[in-house]
């Protein structure tokens, strides 16, 4: 058995019942990767006996950071999108790429693999520094079986690097081919059909994503993909309702859906429906930043119907270029109006819970000791404010 024991330090996390939980003079005892024990030091005093206790030198400790959306492998970097929403008179619009997610699928599916790890590894290494020990990653930037099963493959062999664990979403309902520009259903029926069942069957998919959305696929064409990443049993999640109202999250949420993601448009009928199925509502304030929108998600009805909200980075080269996951919950509370406390949780419990990971994100005893420690004095210094630090990791 692998003992380890850490002490003058504080602690951080969230409890179920979304109160801070924070302890100073704290103490973690962690056993095989595991956290034994964590609380004020004078409860354990035959630990401080018996173990090497490591100095944290007045850290802040609480539980690595989970970013649960992101669309982290890809190539090119569409600034021309974002200027000409700008100055679309400007004569140097010429030299940036542009042209929406079909440019980034022509430019990711047209680089090499090598290349594509490279960028990969980078935006990790940026995550690992500031806090990240889980990310999520879709594919999608893909849209055929080989160009998807290359982005999957890619996502599965990073897990690890920086020490960050990687899940992965299969996100082959994310935008229209240009062969099937006419005809939405025939390229749903080619991912139920062929692309799902055979990357599933491969294990390159841990959850199914897809873009219910007036810019993406309406409820009744996405429908037969749903159902049938509900036979395969497959977890389900889904971009909603983020550029109007179409239903989409009434849909996600009436299959179950793990979490349902940006959220600007959702219905009062979509939040009771996350209510009722434990879903996670995931806001993506830096995307709401960039494009400029008027219209934030329903942050007080969520809260009030008790429906658990995680954040993320929405890290991709079109919406939201960034990979800080601090930055996007400062920006769920200066943005949305989250409280501290809702912010935290949402970067480390409930980012968890939208991928289904139980086993991390607190402090509780048994979850994994992915711990960071900051030099901060306060949990809240994390959220509300403008914030780059490094931490340290305690756990390899």
């Amino acid at each position: 058995m692998v003992e380890l024991l850490f002490g003058n330090c504080s602690l951080a996390d969230v409890d179920a019942n979304g109160s801070l939980r924070f302890v100073q003079d704290g103490l973690i005892h962690i056993q095989d990767g595991r956290i034994a024990f964590a609380g004020r030091r004078g409860e354990r005093a035959d630990l401080t006996r018996r173990l090497e206790l490591h100095d944290l030198e007045s850290r802040l400790v609480t539980p690595g950071l989970v970013d649960c959306h992101t669309h982290l492998i890809y190539a090119g970097d569409r600034l021309g999108d974002y200027l000409a929403a700008r100055d679309p008179l400007d004569p140097e619009l010429h030299r940036f790429q542009s042209g929406g997610i079909l440019a980034t699928v022509a430019a990711t599916n047209n680089a090499s693999r090598e290349s594509l790890v490279a960028l990969a590894r980078g935006r990790l290494a940026q995550m690992a520094d500031h806090g990240v020990t889980t990310v999520e990653i879709k594919s999608g930037y893909g849209l055929s079986l080989e160009g998807e099963r290359r982005l999957l493959t890619i996502a599965r062999e990073l897990s690890g690097y920086q020490g960050i664990e990687v899940v992965t979403s299969f996100l082959g309902a994310h935008a229209l081919p240009e062969v099937f520009a006419s005809d939405p259903s025939g390229y749903i029926a080619l991912l139920v059909g062929e692309v799902m069942p055979a990357l599933a069957a491969e294990g390159l998919i841990d959850m199914v994503d897809c873009f219910v959305d007036p810019e993406g696929f309406s409820p009744q064409v996405i429908a037969p993909y749903l159902v049938r990443a509900k036979e395969l049993g497959l977890p389900i999640r889904a971009h909603v309702d983020q550029f109007g109202a179409i239903g989409g999250g009434e849909l996600a949420t009436s299959f179950g859906a793990r979490s349902i993601d940006h959220l600007e448009h959702l219905s009062k009928a979509a939040i009771g429906g996350a209510h009722t199925a434990g879903t996670v509502a995931v806001l993506l304030p830096f995307a709401s930043l960039h494009k400029g929108f008027p219209t934030h998600p329903p942050v007080t009805e969520l809260r009030a119907a008790r429906v658990p909200m995680a954040v993320a980075t929405d890290l991709n080269p079109g919406t939201s270029p960034t990979s800080s996951l601090l930055l996007a919950a400062y920006l769920a509370v200066t943005l949305y109006g989250l409280r501290p406390v809702e912010a935290f949780a949402g970067v480390t419990r409930h980012g968890a819970r939208a991928l289904g990971l139980l086993d991390r994100g607190t402090l509780d005893q048994g979850s994994r000791a992915d711990l960071v420690a900051w030099e901060v004095a306060h949990p809240y210094e994390l959220v509300a404010s403008i914030f780059d630090q490094r931490p340290r990791r305690l756990v390899p």
